[in-house]
This record gives C-alpha cells, structure tokens and sequence, in this order.
C-alpha cells in the first residue's frame, strides 16, 4: 500500500472537544487529553502536503478554538511554510463575549485565514446552544469573515427553538416528529465511522452476506480527495478513524512489518481482516451489519483490547472513548 500523492484535506490540531457529538468520526470529546499540535508537528505536515501536492489545507477538531494561542502559531507556521489555509472549522462553543470573539475573528484574518466553517448540526445542538452560534455568525458579518455553515438548512428547523438552551437529540425527535433523527443523514453528509457507526449503520447484512459483497481490498484507503493529518504526525487514511500512517511514511510503500493491518485491508478487504482476527479468537457480536466499517472496527477494536498494541491503531484513545 502506498499513498503517492494527496488531493485535499486538513490538518486535525486537537481532539479534545467542547461537545461529544453523537455522529463524530473521530470520537472527539471533553474527556480526551488537552493535547494540541506542535509548530514542529504542523510544520512536517505542511511541507508533507507541499511535497505530494496539496497547497492547501483547512484546519480542525476537536475543537481547534481551545488553545487559541497555539492555534495562531500553527497559523504562523503555514504562512512560513507557503500553504493556504481554506478555512478553519468551529462549534462556536467558545462564542460568549461578542468583543472577544471579534478580536480572535481580527487576528485570524490578519493571519490570512478568511473563512470559518461553523458547525450547525442537531448532534452540536446537544452541547452548543444557538445563542453562542448566532454570536459568531454576527462577528464574522461585522469583521469580514467569510463563513461556511454546515449546515445552513439546520438554522431554519432551529429557529422556532429557544436560543440559549441546548437540546438533546431525543427532544427534537418530540419537536420535530417520529423519523427526524433517522432522517439526517438524507439531509448531512455523515461518514460511516467513530460514533456514526454507533447511532446509524447498524443493521443490514449478515455476517455472511457483508463478507461475500467485500471480497476484495479496501480501495478507500488510499483516497485522498478529503483527508486528515493529526496532531501526533498521523495521516488517517481513508478517513478510517482509528487507523493511522505515520506522516513520515507517506509517499513511500508502507512496510509489512509495521502495516500489517492496512497492507492486509489494501490487498483482502474487510474478509481478509476477518479471517485474521478469527485467527486470533475474534467472534462477531453481531448478526447483522449495516455497513463494513462496523464489523472492521468491532475488529480493531478487539485486536486492541486483547492483543497488545498495533503501531498502525492510533490514537489508543479513539478506541477508549
């Protein structure tokens, strides 16, 4: 397996989180370590994503606002570097005083960062009330900031709510009717890992089923038109949350020995994985299976556990959330 070269993607520069966002591919958090990414760590990235032909890169979570003096460094780091930032991702949780808020949006833009992508969701809904949302789309009007609501239509259902509460899931299902929850993902674009796999993708297929419609490798991990690179020098590969390449080893064949897992699923897909881990005394916890990446991560999650550690099953605390 081999990534040659890189199309479009973004840097992940902490994944502590103000929220716990029930569909989020990384399984970010208030309980993972307030870890953010060094200048060093940043800077390897950029000159990565240079290298293999990426100028430009968007910035995230986590929540990339909770260590803002880092994150102006990062920003210094990519003007010094020569790559272009295209916008940088947000819950607006840190959004209470409107002034302060003005201020960051000012040294952001004098940092040559011109767009935030603002997160409106019913998941974000859960820990970020709508006040604080409707705060910082007012700063990014009054300062120039170009903003990236994603997604808008999500403000229209929001506006008959009260603004400075916060709402579960589960209201919104009263408030809005039987099927909105279900019917989110026909509305949100939501990637088939991290937590998704716990609130859609369920059902399906039989074990059997899903291994005869796989038999082959996992073309996805060496997609590149939307990657991530990490605060701990990994590039997450496919956007397969919880696998992990270190950056260093991008543009070169992957060494067997230290990829065992991700040569494997490159070259036999999801039964090859299987068939190693029933090897190894993995048993299926369930009957059905509404999409691969379920059972795969079911997988890693027991080689994890049981096995010892993989150098290639990064962040360990993905798997411990």
């Amino acid at each position: 397996m081999e990534i040659k070269y890189l199309q479009s993607g973004g840097l992940i520069t902490n994944y502590y989180c103000t929220c716990s966002c029930r569909h989020c591919l990384y399984r970010c958090g208030p309980h993972w370590p307030k870890n953010y990414i060094s200048a060093t760590v940043a800077g390897i990235a950029f000159e990565t994503a240079i290298r293999l032909g990426c100028p430009s890169l968007h910035i995230g979570g986590g929540e990339p606002f909770l260590n803002f003096r880092a994150l102006e460094e990062v920003l210094n780091v990519a003007r010094s570097k020569g790559i272009e930032v295209e916008y940088i991702e947000t819950n607006a949780s840190w959004c209470i005083d409107e002034d302060r808020v003005r201020e960051r949006l000012e040294k952001l833009l004098s940092l040559g960062v011109t767009t935030l992508l603002i997160s409106i969701s019913p998941f974000h809904l859960e820990r970020v009330p709508l006040v604080r949302t409707y705060t910082l789309l007012r700063a990014c009007k009054n300062t120039g900031m170009g903003i990236f609501p994603w997604s808008q239509e999500f403000l229209n259902d929001f506006s008959r709510l009260n603004p400075k509460r916060c709402y579960t899931l589960e209201e919104l299902e009263e408030i809005f009717g039987p099927g909105y929850i279900k019917n989110i993902p026909n509305r949100y674009w939501i990637h088939p890992g991290g937590r998704a796999l716990e609130l859609y993708f369920q059902e399906g297929f039989t074990l059997e089923q899903l291994l005869e419609l796989f038999p082959y490798g996992c073309e996805e991990l060496t997609n590149t038109s939307h990657f991530h690179m990490d605060l701990y020098g990994n590039y997450v590969p496919g956007l397969c949350s919880g696998l992990a390449i270190s950056v260093a080893d991008l543009g070169h064949q992957l060494p067997q020995g230290r990829y065992p897992i991700l040569n494997l699923l490159s070259e036999k897909g999801i039964k090859g994985l299987f068939e190693m881990a029933c090897s190894m005394g993995f048993k299926a916890k369930r009957r059905s299976y509404g999409s691969k990446c379920l059972l795969c991560l079911e997988i890693r999650s027991f080689l994890v556990e049981k096995k010892g550690v993989f150098h290639e099953l990064a962040p360990l605390e993905f798997y411990y959330q």
